[in-house]
């Protein structure tokens, strides 16, 4: 199957890989071109979880590479969604199917919602986390970090859901389990608070550029604060009578570790077997300007909605913006109150 990946970073390299052995044929496609700019002359190299060198096709014109799509996947940071999202709807077609990997703040139902006021009948699918973990350590080099073993998933329209399903798994495996509802998928999304906590409390490593292992960054002071806005993560989705697996269960999800394990326990034993990824380096990480204001001030926003408590989540918020002189929660270009009421709407 042609897919078409919009974006051209570590994640949309490693999904390109992992589509490749699968027998599919993807094409990456760069917002500014610069991501896939060295790819033109030659091949791919992944390592890692997979281990490959192939010739990827690259698109350099968006709707003549929608046109030709079979499928669609968004593999690139959220506060690129919104922008890619806008170029590429004029060009959406009854039929498309789009994977968002993965969604935050709604992004799903943002792109649905504007397709509907279109008139095109497209499905569109809001994934829980990515299927691979991927970073580019070169300008044609990829590594891939591992293949998560359970992928949660959303359908809009959720008529579409079975054709949605039977969709990925026919792409990625049959590693995707069809949640109740896209709030199910916002609310089970463990990335932001445990960013959030690793970042907070490895500010100075991060701001200085230091050499550290993200998971060695995991002590059981940061895992006990992690643990701390995962209770207020699962009340808010209990709120919505979601279900919201806890972080712990998260943990030996991905990364096939035993019961009876702490949370600093399982950050340590994922150190020992892979010595990385590095922490991040620069206070621009994706842990700061992509899960705080996409993740935390969704969190906070469904919170507010359903009249929870989230003071840790606020807290947390409040201290990142000041130690990086920043409004994150002004960056959102996604979420609204809108959105959140047509979903809750919706579920009932």
């Amino acid at each position: 199957m042609r897919v078409l990946i919009l974006g051209a970073g570590g994640v949309a390299c490693a999904m390109a890989t992992l589509l490749h052995q699968a027998g599919h044929q993807p094409v990456l496609w760069s917002p500014s071109g610069r991501g896939t700019a060295d790819l033109l002359q030659q091949d791919l190299l992944a390592r890692g979880a997979l281990e490959t060198r192939f010739r990827v096709q690259v698109a350099s014109d968006l709707a003549a590479a929608l046109r030709e799509a079979q499928a669609v996947v968004l593999a690139l940071p959220a506060n690129g969604h919104r922008r890619v999202m806008d170029l590429a709807l004029p060009h959406l077609e009854a039929g498309h199917t789009i994977i968002v990997s993965a969604q935050l703040s709604l992004g799903a139902a943002y792109l649905h919602q504007a397709l509907v006021r279109r008139g095109v009948e497209a499905t569109v699918i809001g994934w829980g986390t990515t299927v691979v973990m991927g970073r580019r350590t070169g300008p044609a080099e990829v590594q891939i970090g591992g293949i998560r073993p359970a992928v949660p998933m959303a359908v809009l329209p959720e008529v579409q859901g079975a054709q949605g399903l039977a969709l990925c798994r026919s792409l990625f495996g049959a590693r995707f389990q069809l949640a109740a509802g896209l709030l199910d998928i916002a609310l089970g999304n463990l990335n932001p608070p445990v960013h959030l906590a690793n970042a907070l409390c490895n500010l100075t490593r991060i701001e200085r550029g230091e050499v550290w292992a993200n998971y060695d960054g995991l002590t059981p002071a940061v895992a006990r604060l992690i643990e701390a806005l995962d209770l207020e993560r699962i009340a808010v989705a209990r709120a919505f009578g979601c279900a919201a697996r806890t972080v712990q269960d998260h943990f030996r999800m991905t990364f096939d570790l035993p019961h009876g394990l702490s949370l600093a326990e399982m950050a340590a034993q994922v150190h020992q077997r892979r010595k990385g990824p590095p922490g991040p380096t620069s206070l621009t990480t994706r842990f700061i300007t992509e899960d705080v204001p996409f993740g935390i001030v969704e969190i906070i926003a469904l919170a507010n909605h359903a009249a929870v408590a989230v003071p840790l989540h606020e807290a947390g918020l409040r201290m990142i913006n000041a130690l990086c002189g920043q409004t994150f929660e002004q960056m959102n270009d996604l979420l609204s109150e809108g959105l959140i009421t047509a979903l809750v709407a919706a579920r009932r």
